[in-house]
């Protein structure tokens, strides 16, 4: 398996420093570049690597002298986009970080943009302010604030980061263990944002309250499949989400433990079955409507309160009926048309999320690993704040 994923992502590779995102789509720009770095640092191969030089001054080329945000003029949302400039700012800006952090590599100007965060009142009115209907989306924004406030404490021996934890701990549904601030949303779409929380808490070493409840919910949530969309064949991000919630609920709580252990079972298995044969990973391979939809869909035996019962059906009804309709279905990178693919196709993105899944879960319990057909593998797990640390 990991000859061939090695194979995809150095054929992505371009002489300029960059790496292209698809096959399908061979757009070169930060995202995608970022996505090979992140790749190659998890799967140990950035120090066989000979063009790091290369591919870091490529990044620090789309830093903004002026804001210190990493701005890259491919990334250009439409008008009526729900990811706006200052998320892509702030998304290719965090990314950024990873990658350079990974190739040791530091920013060549200060997050000037960062200022205003600083400001306690400012940072309340922010978080508050957000569109907490959608808690996927805007958790992204609080975690890439928060993971550039973190550079900067440990960067400038200075505390920024406090608050934002304090408001998520006010602000954290003891019912759930999610973030809904009040709103009725999916627990699909909570779990989703705690995912871009909790992994702080690992790293600051403050043990996040309610992690039984957030297993429970987690495991909720889970398709007949293994993964964790409620259309079927699962989502590169929605998998990872879940995955590092129930992986790292383990590290606190011996709660539902076997139940635990036994739905990543089955998620790990449909994770291997998501790689192509060009050796890269999808998004999702949707299923055909089935059956075990309609068992799924109404099998609401862990949803524990009226609330959960409608509007997740409802998620649940909306997205496998899509199914009947569609041969093939498509998604946008963070809404960018100029990254849109078909969900079977390869890209360096669900690459680099579906394997970290896979490490997860391995690192988590080498049982499962052992009970597959796949050698052991020496992962690279990132030890920096960010997308993918994980603590072992």
């Amino acid at each position: 398996m990991m000859k061939d994923v090695k194979k995809f992502i150095f054929n992505l590779y371009n002489n300029n420093g960059s790496f292209s995102y698809s096959p399908a789509n061979r757009i070169s720009n930060l995202y995608s570049t970022c996505f090979g770095v992140m790749c190659l640092d998890l799967i140990n191969e950035l120090d066989h690597f000979q063009d790091t030089d290369k591919v870091a001054n490529y990044i620090l080329s789309y830093q903004d002298g002026e804001t210190g945000y990493f701005i890259d003029k491919t990334a250009v949302p439409e008008d009526d986009a729900t990811h706006n400039n200052e998320y892509i700012y702030l998304q290719l800006t965090d990314f950024a970080q990873l990658a350079l952090s990974a190739l040791n590599k530091e920013d060549q100007h200060e997050y000037f943009f960062l200022n205003k965060y600083k400001d306690v009142k400012y940072l309340e009115s922010w978080f508050y302010g957000l569109n907490w209907t959608n808690p996927w989306l805007v958790s992204n924004l609080v975690m890439f604030v928060l993971n550039c406030l973190i550079y900067e404490d440990e960067t400038k021996n200075k505390i920024y980061s406090d608050h934002i934890i304090y408001l998520l701990n006010k602000t954290q549904n003891p019912k759930n263990g999610y973030w809904n601030l009040g709103n009725k949303v999916t627990l699909h779409n909570q779990m989703a944002g705690a995912y871009h929380f909790i992994f702080f808490y690992t790293y600051l070493d403050i043990e996040p309250n309610y992690i039984e409840k957030i297993i429970d919910s987690t495991l909720a949530i889970q398709n007949y499949d293994g993964l964790f969309n409620y259309e079927g064949g699962g989502g590169s991000c929605d998998d990872l989400d879940a995955i590092d919630l129930l992986c790292r609920a383990t590290l606190y709580s011996d709660h539902n433990i076997s139940q635990v252990k036994k739905s990543l079972q089955v998620a790990y298995q449909s994770l291997l079955s998501n790689q192509n044969k060009n050796g890269g990973f999808c998004w999702a391979k949707r299923n055909n409507l089935s059956l075990n939809d309609f068992i799924y869909l109404i099998n609401f035996k862990m949803l524990r309160n009226k609330h959960d019962l409608i509007f997740n059906g409802i998620s649940k009804t909306k997205k496998i009926l899509r199914n009947i309709t569609r041969n093939e279905t498509y998604w946008k990178y963070s809404g960018l048309e100029n990254m849109k693919l078909k969900t079977s196709d390869s890209d360096l993105f669900s690459t680099w999320f579906r394997l970290t899944s896979i490490a997860f879960i391995e690192t988590t319990f080498p049982d499962i690993r052992d009970r597959s057909k796949y050698q052991s593998f020496n992962w690279n797990l990132r030890k920096k704040c960010g997308l993918g640390f994980y603590k072992q």
